[in-house]
């Protein structure tokens, strides 16, 4: 059974309080790999404690002020959850560009990685004046 990334980047201008939801991570990044499991402690490896690696940012759960784009596909997922159970969806959590922005990650294994166009949107969204680093950020969780 595969284990799928979903998720969200999502951005707030400088001056405003809210996020807005800019980028559905699900349709560019397939399943965990070695950058899901360093970043985020999301990787099949990683959740039955067989990892050695140490995430950056794994098990925050969902931040406090979601964008509406991010609070709609939860609510998704709770009706589903609902109806059917819970158990497939887990690990959320979210950090911002600022953290990411210096974590070491395996040239290589970026070069293969889904993530690459992920992390290279997110990088450019926060070198723009309007976001800045601790205005843009990954809010991301497993669908297994």
């Amino acid at each position: 059974m595969p284990f799928l990334i979903e998720g969200w980047l999502e951005v707030r201008r400088c001056g405003e309080t809210a996020w807005s939801g800019v980028l559905s991570i699900g349709p560019l990044v397939d399943v965990g790999d070695e950058i899901s499991e360093r970043l985020f402690g999301l990787s099949k490896r990683w959740c039955s404690g067989e990892s050695p690696i140490d995430a950056t940012a794994p098990d925050r759960g969902v931040p406090s002020d979601p964008s509406e784009a991010l609070r709609t596909e939860l609510a998704q997922i709770a009706a589903h959850e609902s109806k059917f159970g819970p158990g497939e969806f887990g690990g959320y959590t979210h950090t911002t560009w600022n953290e990411l922005a210096d974590v070491p990650l395996d040239a290589t294994a970026l070069a293969d990685s889904d993530w690459k166009v992920v992390l290279d949107i997110a990088r450019r969204l926060a070198h723009d004046e309007r976001f800045g680093p601790d205005r843009v950020r990954l809010v991301v969780w497993f669908n297994w």
